[in-house]
């Protein structure tokens, strides 16, 4: 009878191999995971009306949503396209991230639309509860096409709640941008629960 009974030592590059191999595997997990509900339309919706309550003219779809830690984003749209394309008028983007992580973050990188600002100007608007900077943007939105363009609106609105900071982002697209944007602006409420 034979003794099998050898010893084998790991080796350090087989050792980094299997922790590399492992926390890929992780990671792909957790995209996957993390995809299938960032597209889901209602879930979008539901984590920006968490945030936020608005109205858009016409009726909303979520695009986007996601709970990262501590902090959500959403992309919700209007049923209404620009006509003759594929891409929605009205867009609204909310966030909330604590404090400690919102200068790391530009909520305006879950937007796959190019915005074009000719003109911009600061206004004081109430937000959340308190008087915040309102930024106003006019300028020239490039279409999901990637080619046509649409004049466009973009208002901006931050203002920190306790320990995060809550962003809003509101789009619109045609010529009456202006008005739309306005529209969707008077009517949005922060959504603030005290635990």
């Amino acid at each position: 009878m034979t003794n099998s009974n050898t010893n084998y030592s790991v080796s350090i590059w087989e050792t980094i191999g299997i922790t590399l191999g492992a926390i890929a595997l992780v990671l792909a997990a957790s995209v996957r995971l993390g995809w299938k509900y960032s597209s889901d339309t209602l879930r979008s919706e539901i984590i920006a009306r968490s945030l936020i309550d608005y109205q858009i003219p016409g009726g909303s779809q979520g695009v986007f949503g996601i709970n990262i830690g501590a902090g959500k984003f959403a992309i919700v749209s209007s049923v209404k396209n620009v006509p003759d394309t594929n891409t929605p008028e009205l867009q609204i983007i909310v966030s909330k991230v604590p404090t400690t992580q919102a200068e790391n973050i530009d909520s305006n990188i879950f937007s796959n639309n190019q915005f074009e600002v000719e003109s911009s100007t600061t206004v004081k608007q109430e937000f959340c509860g308190q008087s915040s900077n309102l930024l106003i943007e006019k300028g020239q939105q490039t279409l999901l096409d990637g080619v046509s363009k649409s004049p466009a609106t973009q208002y901006t609105l931050k203002a920190v709640v306790g320990n995060h900071e809550r962003q809003v982002i509101i789009t619109a697209l045609g010529q009456d941008s202006e008005q739309k944007a306005k529209s969707v602006l008077w009517t949005l409420k922060c959504i603030i629960k005290k635990y």
